[in-house]
């Protein structure tokens, strides 16, 4: 328990990051271990005359639908294969999504596929798609400064600028999965002003090249605000979405941005990528899972039967050795007992 303080210095010479870290506003442990958190390490800390962590938060144990994973079972998730296979901003999306934390929260491969093909591939990845291509197609790829607000638009910018608000509020309370649902609801929000105002419609007629010019930002300048308050949970992702929006400035992105509206930049040329999230087949990933995780379970126990053979070879090795030390000791101490025995000439 001492490490948490020790580590930073506490009581040398160098103590600047004790100084600068502790207390520490939140202290995450896991469920099991509250008691030595909350009881012992509060009491040691009283007795050094040092501040108590300003909160201790008892996460919860993510399950399989058959209980506790257990290597004996053979049922444990790889993170690195799903990584490996969907990338870290997914599972990380997943997991502080799906799992209302603090809670115990039940992994599966269906529900994990489902939420990045809806929530991520859809709702996300074709929001970003679609307005770089139109952007791209209607403009050649710069939004001209010309624009013209019109319907829709006050709604959108309202909810989107709620957002952040509430994010940071839900953060602090440590509710990650309804914080990434209020923003959820932004991008659901700019999805929708998509279809209210039809850019592909405004782009026929010449004399609304101003309206689809405000659309097209305000639809931009939205995702930008998204992409900022996604970064907590998903930090490889708003990279990809600045360079396809041609943001190079990354004050234009830092957290406090995302509380004033319209600082997409006017000079920004748009750079079409790759889907931010491919969709999936569900049957075939599905599949394809249960054969990894089989073979990875039959991997590890066969690795487990032989370390457990080799721990079995050592053990017995070493009972022998010390079965022919006791024979050894037991002959020195017959020879020592007949020698007593003896009497010598002078005797």
């Amino acid at each position: 328990l001492s490490n948490y303080i020790s580590d930073l210095g506490y009581m040398t010479d160098n103590d600047a990051d004790f100084k600068k870290f502790w207390p520490a506003d939140a202290h995450l442990v896991g469920k099991e271990i509250v008691r030595f958190h909350t009881i012992i390490w509060p009491a040691m800390l009283m007795a050094l005359g040092e501040p108590l962590p300003k909160q201790v938060y008892g996460h919860g144990w993510l399950l399989l639908e058959g209980g506790k994973m257990s290597k004996s079972k053979g049922n444990v998730v790889d993170p690195v294969v799903l990584v490996g296979k969907y990338g870290l901003d997914a599972i990380r999306y997943f997991l502080l999504r799906e799992v209302p934390f603090g809670s115990d929260g039940i992994f599966n491969n269906e529900a994990l596929i489902n939420r990045i093909n809806s929530d991520l591939a859809n709702d996300l990845g074709n929001l970003v798609s679609r307005t770089v291509a139109m952007i791209d197609r209607y403009f050649g790829g710069t939004i001209p400064s010309f624009r013209e607000p019109g319907v829709f638009d006050e709604d959108l910018i309202n909810v989107v600028m709620k957002t952040p608000v509430e994010v940071e509020r839900l953060m602090d309370e440590l509710q990650f999965n309804l914080a990434l649902s209020e923003i959820w609801k932004a991008i659901s929000r700019t999805n929708k002003y998509i279809d209210e105002t039809q850019p592909w419609v405004l782009s026929k007629d010449e004399s609304k090249k101003g309206r689809l010019a405000q659309v097209l930002y305000n639809l931009a300048e939205s995702i930008r605000i998204i992409s900022v308050l996604i970064q907590p949970f998903m930090p490889e992702t708003p990279e990809k979405i600045w360079e396809q929006l041609g943001i190079n400035n990354k004050k234009l992105v830092e957290w406090d941005t995302v509380k004033t509206w319209g600082k997409f930049p006017e000079s920004a040329k748009v750079n079409k990528g790759p889907a931010l999230f491919p969709r999936i087949d569900l049957d075939k990933e599905l599949d394809e899972l249960g054969k990894i995780i089989g073979q990875r379970s039959n991997g590890q126990a066969a690795a487990e039967k032989k370390e457990a053979e080799v721990k079995t070879e050592e053990k017995e090795e070493k009972q022998a050795g010390m079965e022919k030390e006791t024979l050894k000791e037991n002959k020195e101490e017959v020879k020592e007992e007949k020698q007593e025995d003896y009497i010598t000439i002078d005797e």
